[in-house]
């Protein structure tokens, strides 16, 4: 198969090609295995079609390859405030080219949190694609936590799509702590009066690894808010491009929105791309886009080291606390040892 993937809603120019992802030679996938853990207030079923149909951040063309895979749809709903997380484990094998599509729905005045791990062995490579489209009622709250420690060599499509009713949130924490080709998509439809969106993502790529982003905050419903936050660290020769947009549509009377992306260059062959789109067709909004991207700073750098700590390990240090600073934002107890155990091994090693 040859597909797009992560197509920005207002295209720049073409010889920058930065527009979308093209992606050829991807496999043919089929249904993958995953461990899960749900509480018992959380209801959870499968069934061949989608009941959900709102937009992703990856495009059509995930759903083509959901489809082809003939993966079922797992849907979890919520009526309640549910504290126990969800817990979906997906311990991939080498040479993987697996599939899964999820859809999350908290009932009006409701709460569900939903923990996903995606792992390999270090080493190992595959293909994996996860979907997941969610709806929060009015006065619902969903949180998705995804962890990805894969192997070196595993290609991974991590797409997301949904909609927030009024006062509806949705939360959404990603770690990429893994993989050698990372796509990740997510849009978001604010459709409800005072709905909002948060979004943290941490990320560190090393060697010759990739990272395609593509994070959409459509405002519709009146002071709705976003606020999309990308922070990571580039080693290597290693490539990372993040597409933010936040587009104010007419109507949306009093919304905000801010994104802004915190970016460590570690070497001097890294590739660092962004391209951060405010679209607005209303006038009574508020949009705020940044960027802080470049190497250590020189002062702060001859400040810790007049104090005995050696160059090395202030990179270190500083490279860790873009990720540290994201994981403290999990709620789970559970879900921040396994992140920090992670991070501690890689560091022994």
């Amino acid at each position: 198969m040859e597909v797009k993937l992560n197509k920005i809603p207002a295209l720049t120019w073409n010889w920058l090609r930065m527009n979308e992802a093209a992606i050829s030679d991807v496999p043919v996938l089929s249904e993958g295995t995953l461990l899960g853990q749900f509480p018992d207030e959380v209801r959870a079923e499968r069934r061949p079609g989608a009941k959900l149909s709102f937009r992703t951040g990856m495009g059509t063309a995930v759903d083509e390859m959901i489809q082809k895979s003939g993966a079922e749809i797992v849907s979890v709903y919520s009526d309640q405030k549910v504290t126990e997380p969800v817990y979906l484990r997906f311990s991939y094998q080498g040479g993987a080219a697996d599939a899964n599509a999820f859809e999350l729905h908290a009932e009006e005045n409701s709460e569900l949190t939903v923990v996903m791990h995606f792992s390999s062995d270090r080493k190992a490579g595959g293909n994996a694609c996860v979907q997941t489209r969610y709806h929060v009622g009015k006065n619902a709250k969903i949180t998705l936590i995804q962890i990805q420690t894969l192997g070196d060599e595993f290609t991974f499509y991590n797409d997301i799509g949904g909609e927030a009713d009024e006062n509806g949130s949705f939360c959404l924490i990603q770690m990429i702590l893994g993989g050698k080709h990372t796509y990740l998509g997510s849009f978001s439809e604010l459709s409800g009066r005072k709905s909002s969106l948060t979004a943290d993502i941490a990320y560190r790529l090393a060697g010759t690894d990739t990272l395609d982003m593509n994070y959409v905050a459509d405002h519709i419903g009146q002071k709705t808010r976003c606020g999309i936050l990308a922070s990571g660290v580039l080693r290597g020769s290693s490539q990372k491009l993040f597409r933010g947009t936040i587009d104010f549509h007419r109507g949306c009377a009093g919304a905000k929105g801010d994104e802004s992306e915190d970016v460590l260059l570690m070497d001097d062959n890294v590739q660092n791309q962004t391209i951060p789109i405010i679209l607005c067709d209303e006038e009574d909004v508020e949009g705020n886009h940044g960027a802080t991207i470049g190497q250590l700073d020189e002062n702060l750098m001859f400040y810790l080291q007049s104090r005995g700590i050696e160059e090395e390990a202030v990179r270190e240090m500083m490279a860790r606390a873009r990720l540290d600073a994201v994981c403290a934002k999990i709620e789970d107890e559970k879900t921040r040892e396994i992140v920090q155990a992670y991070l501690d091994e890689e560091n022994q090693i």
